[in-house]
């Protein structure tokens, strides 16, 4: 036998001094016990090793040392009658180094589950101390039996350090709380290969006792009490049941305070049950990476090229001149099935991923995902789920391919993440050990008109939940944003209190430093450890400030120079209040409309260079009226009115400097939206008016996306330049939008229902024709072809044009920006021809079927306008394989006479080769 392995020698008569309490069987008894392993386990008591075990369901228990592991004192049993310690009591095993233990007296009827055997060294050894391994081979009622480790002989098993960082507020990434807490299917390497598992922790300073409850223990608060880590207010168990996976679990808390226990949920959980019948639970997880590489079954991510591109693209020197145009979703009414229910996340990925391409936009934000209760709050008031994705719509690992899926089509994922307030379900976080503990104490741990609580953001360990929770998401799920909800509610201790509105939105509310620390560092955090992902503050008022940049000069900012939170993003909730009632108004009253002074649809210019701006209209503003429905009437039979109002809207916010978000559905003009009603994609389908908006959004995303001087100084007061600011009163507003070395952009807008004729735009001199790129009166939302610039003599470029009522336009300079990208083998034709009069045609005619095959009548055709004259163009693709052609022009003249050019020989080019210059042929009739 090996020297480090202690022989011992079972006492079959439990010395008095050896004998459990009646306090500690009546507290084991009730589920009350604060310090179990105080009593279970080894426990050397004297010269004497007292070894008792609480096994739920056991009629009778015997326990068999193992092997010992490194730094670990191993033990081995007496087993024949021979071999005992003829000195003292002892006695042979029922089996060859096994014990049976003895079941412990006192208990109440339907509890009698602890058991103990005492030792003692043969031959006046010491009794070994420490982390003692043995098994416990378990006879149930019925004949059943199984093989379990006792829990309580373990260790501690959260590490030190880790616990440390918690308390401390700053979890590490070593050990994340994800990582620690919750229940985590595992094997205990260190203890024993082969012992699996699983290890619950949860963190209740304020419980007198704490047992895990379940499926596996028939929710009996007794059956496994935990043991606490005093210093952290911890409390963790490892129960050795081969595979959990999948059982439903939660905490029995015993307040220390004296109140009833309570059965709660597990802040940390990361897969619940679905809550479609009121359901709460955790469960066991499947899909957690602390656990699943045990299993070699880790989620199959895809994403790698995109996550390094997001590190590179929307690296913190470059992210703000991106362009971040944002489709803003509620996953369980985007659309439905067949069966009428939402679409799960698998199902779902494909359908959202084409229609965000369809449409244009870089990133969809989803509405929280956070496990919650009810479906009426949207997501908003989770009640304990912050490290769980919501189990209504599938598993983590489905959420996981939802966001691959995205990401494989070039599309970030935000989500919407609530770290303000919390429901007060009587299961979940509020007062989670019979006292307050997420929450603030008193009033500040109130939200009035919410009725519900409000974090701590001042205690350690709430701040290294939320700040947990957050990077959770982004490390485990891959988001590439979060947006938090209701900032205003943690910087404003009185935040919620109608007496003091006023003063909230004025930015003069009585600001939490708490809320406000905390925010800096989950910022700060973010931008350390995770570059690349992006932060926007739904926050509401006038605060200052909220994200971090540079103070323009001149600007509110750069004369109140304070710390701002560090967020790289705030939505600009005046924005979207100031232009909906603006197209709230009738057309005629519109004209009149002032906010201090200023025009009400360019008051926004007077602050946009203060933060870096989201402008939304969210989910906030498609209820209980949808957008179409919130556009002021024109008159009888005003639907088209109302879609020409929503689609000048829509184009406003594109043109305005800010990241513009748009609510499912309001691309068709559809709602109010409801939670419980999707989409009608159907409908729709056969409306052309719809179609018309659907088409005008993809279009106005494109122009954002792909034009730099809508979005690359989108926070730089040079990239913008007031043209008029309805100057006549006529409700005409034109504005340049501007990017460093990239064309300008003019935005002309019409709210009023007029057609305002010979309108003067003077953008200024620029080289080339001014180009209407996109007119939201245009039938296919397309360009309606080029006005060339007059310059005057005093050297500014302009030129008139009609604006249709309610309408808005787009206008840059030079070659179209939108063009689709030209065929290699693709060849423009010029053709001067001074003397070619109405009715006349010129056209290419040569050796191939594009051009006629040498026949006039089947030629190339070409065109002219009366401002290209006298330059005949047409465009033809003769496809990869065409080679070498030869060509000629010829003169179709309005009497049916075909006039051949005089060169001699024919005109060759070669598709691809060194006889096309810039893919044109520019000639002119009849000279070589």
């Amino acid at each position: 036998m090996a020297a480090n392995i202690l022989r011992l020698r079972q006492v079959l008569e439990v010395p008095d001094s050896c004998r459990v309490s009646d306090e500690d069987l009546r507290l084991l008894g009730s589920a009350a016990h604060p310090s179990p392993r105080r009593v279970l386990g080894p426990q050397v008591i004297g010269e004497l090793l007292v070894i008792r075990c609480w096994v739920s369901g056991a009629e009778a228990l015997s326990l068999r040392p193992c092997a010992s592991g490194p730094g670990r004192p191993g033990f081995a049993l007496a087993s024949s009658a021979a071999d005992a310690d003829a000195e003292g009591s002892g006695g042979a095993l029922p089996q060859p180094g096994c014990a049976r233990m003895a079941r412990v007296a006192g208990l109440p009827e339907g509890c009698q589950w602890l058991f103990e055997a005492v030792f003692a060294a043969k031959q006046g050894g010491a009794v070994p101390q420490g982390d003692l391994d043995f098994e416990l081979e378990v006879e149930y009622g019925g004949g059943a039996s199984a093989k379990l480790s006792d829990p309580y002989s373990l260790l501690p098993l959260l590490p030190e350090e880790g616990l440390k960082a918690w308390a401390r507020g700053a979890p590490s990434e070593e050990h994340p709380p994800a990582a620690m807490f919750g229940a985590r299917h595992m094997e205990l390497l260190e203890r024993r290969p082969g012992l699996w598992g699983t290890r619950f922790a949860v963190w209740a300073p304020h419980a007198k006792s704490v047992s895990v409850v379940g499926d596996f223990n028939c929710w009996d608060g007794r059956a496994h009490p935990m043991c606490k880590r005093d210093d952290f207010g911890v409390w963790e168990l490892f129960v050795s049941v081969w595979d959990l996976r999948g059982k439903k679990y939660a905490y029995q808390v015993t307040p220390a305070n004296g109140g009833p226990p309570v059965v709660k949920t597990d802040p940390f959980g990361s897969e619940f049950v679905d809550p479609v019948d009121g359901g709460h639970d955790a469960k066991v997880p499947h899909c957690s990476d602390f656990d699943r590489a045990a299993w070699g079954g880790c989620f199959a991510w895809s994403d790698a090229a995109w996550l390094a591109r997001r590190a590179v693209v929307w690296a913190p020197e470059t992210w703000a001149q991106q362009p971040l145009s944002i489709y803003e979703v509620h996953l369980g009414s985007w659309i439905a099935g067949d069966d009428g229910k939402p679409l799960g996340y698998r199902a779902v990925a494909e359908p959202l991923a084409k229609h965000a391409l369809e449409l244009g936009v870089v990133a969809v934000e989803l509405l929280p995902l956070s496990q919650y209760p009810a479906d009426e709050s949207w997501g908003y008031q989770c009640a304990s789920g912050l490290y769980a994705v919501d189990s209504r719509l599938g598993s983590p690992d489905d959420f996981r391919y939802l966001v691959d899926t995205l990401h494989r089509h070039g599309i970030a994922v935000f989500v919407d993440f609530v770290l303000a307030h919390f429901a007060r379900d009587p299961w979940g976080l509020a007062s989670y050990s019979g006292a307050p503990q997420f929450e603030y104490e008193g009033a500040l741990g109130e939200l009035p008109g919410w009725g519900t609580a409000r974090f701590n953001y001042a205690k350690p360990e709430v701040r290294s939940y939320l700040c947990g929770a957050a990077e959770h998401w982004i490390t485990h799920f891959h988001v590439d944003g979060l947006r938090l909800d209701a900032v205003a509610a943690m910087v404003y201790s009185n935040f919620g209190k109608e007496e003091d509105g006023d003063a909230i939105l004025a930015g003069r509310g009585t600001v939490n430093p708490d809320g406000m620390s905390l925010l800096r560092e989950l910022c700060a955090r973010v931008r350390r450890r995770h570059p690349g992902v992006l932060l926007a503050a739904e926050e509401s008022t006038n605060f200052k400030w909220v994200t971090e940049r540079p103070a323009e000069p001149g600007s509110d900012r750069f004369s109140v120079k304070v710390e701002d939170l560090g967020f790289h993003l705030k939505w600009n909730m005046g924005f979207t209040f100031d232009t909906l009632a603006y197209f709230g108004k009738d057309p005629a009253a519109r004209p009149q409309l002032e906010i201090f002074g200023c025009k009400q649809l360019a008051w926004y210019l007077a602050y946009a260079f203060n933060e870096r701006w989201v402008l939304p209209f969210s989910h906030d503003n498609a209820h209980p009226r949808s957008l179409l429905d919130q556009m002021a009437g024109t008159g009888v039979g005003d639907a088209p009115g109302r879609f020409a109002q929503l689609r000048l809207l829509l184009a406003y916010l594109v043109g305005m400097p800010g990241r513009p978000l748009l609510f499912m559905g309001s691309e068709l003009g559809d709602g109010p939206w409801s939670h419980k009603t999707p989409i009608q994609w159907r409908a729709a389908e056969g409306d052309p008016i719809k179609a018309h908006l659907r088409q005008w959004v993809a279009k106005l995303m494109r122009l954002y996306r792909e034009l730099p001087a809508l979005h690359r100084q989108d926070d730089d007061a040079e990239g913008f330049e007031w043209l008029d600011m309805d100057a006549s009163s006529r409700c005409v507003y034109a504005w340049r939008r501007k990017a460093k070395g990239e064309a300008d952009v003019v935005v002309v807008v019409n709210a009023s229902t007029s057609v305002v004729a010979g309108y003067r735009l003077a953008p200024g001199p620029r080289e080339g024709p001014w180009r209407l790129l996109a007119s939201s009166a245009s039938a296919d939302s397309g360009s309606d072809g080029d006005v060339v610039v007059r310059v005057q003599a005093e050297g500014v470029g302009e030129f008139s044009l009609d604006l249709p009522g309610c309408a808005a336009q787009f206008w840059t300079c030079g070659p179209d920006p939108l063009a689709a990208p030209p065929s290699p083998s693709a060849v423009v034709f010029e053709v001067r021809h001074p003397s070619a009069g109405a009715g006349d045609q010129v056209r290419i005619v040569g050796s191939c079927a594009a051009l006629g095959d040498w026949q006039p009548s089947s030629g190339l055709l070409l065109g002219a306008t009366p401002a290209s004259l006298p330059v005949w163009r047409a465009e033809v693709d003769f496809g990869p394989s065409a080679g070498e052609l030869e060509f000629k022009c010829v003169l179709v003249k309005a009497d049916g006479s075909v006039e051949w050019e005089s060169t001699e020989g024919n005109r060759t080019l070669s598709i691809g080769g060194a006889g096309v210059a810039g893919r044109s042929v520019s000639v002119e009739f009849g000279k070589a």
